[in-house]
């Protein structure tokens, strides 16, 4: 098989580099374009990232391979779509909203980016979740009078709620849903780990390197109670992954949700508490049967980077944590445990953990492509 020639854009930050680990050695898609800003355009990956230099801006354990870092990084803002078949994008949502725009006139653009998530003819995608809403391509193209189009992931807080939420709602229903959030510092983005980094340096201390690149100073030994927008982000695409596609458009699903979302000093890993009650009766063993037999499209397709359990059960009191359980199935699994019912009607709580930069970015995100490819919309 040959392989589709892919771009990444926004392949210096920490996202984009996760994309290109995930994609060098991808059974299906070959990285051949990289793009990042003015400041990277013209030098080679690996001088873009100072990589192998004590100023290196490389932020993972895996290595990037020499083809990889030999591809010279072009600028973002002249991007031509015309070079590979598909994108996939890691910019910050201002900068996505013109690039991905211009890109998805002729190509497929699959996005961790904000920016077209909440357009009428738009539609964020989990799989295994709701690969009905895909119809909505169409729906953007004819909009927009594209011949490509922007499929967004939802927020990673987001996805571990709603990969536990599914099996639960399609067998049950749900009448309301209650979720308290403990999201680790990776997903406070680079200028965050950049900030931190710097006053670590000028205090003369030190962590081990990975983590020495990882966790900002404000958040050691702290819990910061707000998160902007992203309470907001939760109970919107929480509804709408859950809904139904009819009539050219998204209906969200209509059970109640609220939540509070705290940034905690773990590296990775978004741990929830969620407090649901159901529409229908059912017990705790109706809970942990309809988890562990689900299984979503990337399952039954055998995508390559499907995991072949999309939720764990864990037995022990204590977990999951994200320190030890996060990279279960190469951390494209929701963890689930702590089931117990509760003193509401129907009423359920347990605790959820997902990745947020595996599941709930790059590698996510290349699942998303997978199946879109598989489904024909990826040519």
């Amino acid at each position: 098989m040959e392989k589709i020639p892919v771009a990444v854009l926004g392949a210096t930050g920490e996202v984009g580099q996760k994309f290109v680990v995930n994609l060098q050695d991808h059974p299906w898609f070959e990285v051949t374009e990289l793009y990042a800003s003015e400041r990277s355009a013209g030098r080679s990956y690996a001088e873009a990232l100072n990589y192998g230099e004590e100023n290196s801006r490389w932020f993972l354990k895996e290595a990037p391979s020499r083809q990889i870092l030999d591809i010279t990084v072009k600028n973002v803002h002249d991007v031509r779509a015309d070079r590979c078949d598909l994108f996939f994008s890691a910019l910050p949502s201002e900068t996505a909203l013109d690039v991905e725009g211009r890109v998805a006139k002729e190509k497929p653009v699959v996005s961790t980016a904000s920016a077209y998530r909440y357009f009428e003819d738009s539609f964020t995608y989990l799989p295994g979740v709701n690969e009905s809403h895909t119809k909505m391509i169409e729906v953007q193209r004819k909009s927009r009078g594209w011949k490509g189009f922007v499929v967004p992931q939802p927020n990673c807080t987001t996805i571990g709620l709603v990969m536990s939420l599914k099996p639960i709602y399609d067998k049950f229903g749900l009448k309301s849903v209650i979720m308290v959030s403990m999201q680790s510092v990776s997903g406070a983005g680079y200028a965050a780990v950049a900030r931190w980094a710097e006053q670590r340096r000028a205090q003369g201390t030190e962590l081990p390197a990975v983590l020495d690149k990882f966790i900002p100073k404000t958040f050691e030994g702290n819990v910061i109670p707000y998160i902007e927008k992203e309470e907001e982000k939760v109970k919107t695409e929480t509804l709408k992954l859950l809904g139904k596609f009819s009539g050219g458009k998204v209906h969200p699903a209509e059970f109640k949700i609220t939540c509070r979302c705290n940034r905690v000093p773990v590296l990775h890993g978004h741990t929830e508490s969620v407090f649901i009650q159901t529409a229908e009766n059912t017990s705790i063993d109706g809970l942990r049967k309809a988890w562990e037999e689900y299984r979503g499209e990337p399952q039954r397709l055998g995508l390559p980077t499907a995991p072949k359990r999309p939720i764990i059960l864990m037995e022990e009191m204590d977990r999951p944590q994200p320190r030890f359980d996060s990279m279960a199935e190469g951390g494209m699994a929701a963890l689930v445990g702590r089931i117990e019912a509760n003193v509401f009607d129907n009423g359920f709580q347990y605790t959820v953990l997902s990745h947020n930069i595996e599941l709930g970015a790059a590698k996510g995100a290349i699942l998303a492509a997978e199946y879109l490819h598989k489904a024909g919309l990826v040519e």
